[in-house]
């Protein structure tokens, strides 16, 4: 189902003319300043209004450097907002309001309060009220009131994302389907994997690693070793699989330590990993004097 969102945002202006064309082209999103505030508008799809929500504000951060998604827009109309919504007369509205017209499916939805001397309703109950009668957006729904509530508390305690890549050519269109798998069924169990998990950065972002599945093995392992902290690594294979890494020196137990084969693809390497659960993973392809292993603590199927 495709839903429709406004955010507030902060970080960014509608003077940013490169801010507001990346949002643009990349997510067909609008960049806009209203009421003294900046929204981001977008269109999105998703099984359900906060997963929708959730990804649409996660793919809104990665476009723009800086931009932070604060909460939804409740979207507020009056009796003029709705005329024009709904090409009908203000009077026509009024009626609506009044219940002098188009009351047999209920009521029109109680005002959402008062700005200045003008009534103002949630335009998702309005426009819920509309389709009824035939009048609404139908190739469109809104979030509900519960809705907004859950999607402002998850925005509130969201984590941030910095999606990472290997630096091998011509794996682009894996790796973007990858992405979009996980930005489209896989999100809200990733966000719990990475809670309390050390993948963070100076920034507090965690760090997501998108491979696809036949890159290889030794460029994405050359990558993770690039970062001091733990990487998250999320790929396809038979199912969606994340695995988070660590190039940091086991303090615990010794581990079993597996090396992977140089022409090895990211699929051969997750592989290994379910015959050696727990294992760490070496490559001849780390170019270090005392390579640290790629230390494999979690593979957590999220199909």
């Amino acid at each position: 189902m495709d839903y429709d969102f406004t955010f507030i945002v902060t970080g960014v202006t509608v003077e940013d003319a490169n801010a507001v064309e990346t949002l643009f082209s990349r997510l067909d999103a609008t960049l806009a300043k209203a009421g003294g505030q900046h929204v981001v508008s977008i269109t999105t799809e998703g099984p359900r209004a906060v997963e929708a929500a959730l990804c649409a504000a996660t793919a809104i951060k990665e476009c723009v450097p800086g931009l932070r998604v604060i909460r939804l827009d409740r979207d507020l109309v009056g009796i003029a907002e709705i005329s024009e919504r709904t090409d009908r007369s203000r009077q026509n509205v009024a009626q609506w309001v009044a219940g002098e017209r188009k009351a047999e499916h209920g009521p029109f939805p109680a005002p959402e309060g008062v700005a200045g001397r003008t009534q103002v309703w949630l335009w998702s109950e309005v426009n819920a009220w509309l389709r009824q009668h035939g009048l609404g957006d139908e190739d469109v729904a809104y979030p509900s009131r519960g809705e907004m509530t859950e999607i402002d508390f998850a925005l509130a305690n969201a984590i941030s994302l910095t999606f990472e890549y290997a630096h091998t050519p011509g794996f682009d269109e894996g790796r973007q389907l990858v992405k979009r798998e996980l930005q489209k069924r896989h999100m809200p169990k990733l966000v719990k994997v990475l809670t309390g998990s050390k993948t963070q950065d100076r920034n507090g972002h965690h760090v997501v690693l998108v491979a696809d599945p036949k890159e290889p093995a030794d460029a994405v392992m050359k990558r993770v070793a690039d970062f001091d902290h733990d990487v998250m690594l999320v790929t396809m294979t038979d199912q969606f699989v994340g695995a988070e890494l660590s190039t940091q020196e086991d303090a615990g137990p010794a581990r079993e330590v597996v090396s992977v084969p140089t022409n090895a693809t990211v699929r051969d390497w997750f592989e290994l990993a379910l015959v050696h659960p727990g294992a760490a993973f070496t490559s001849g392809g780390l170019e270090r004097e005392h390579p640290a292993p790629v230390k494999q603590l979690l593979l957590a199927a999220a199909a």
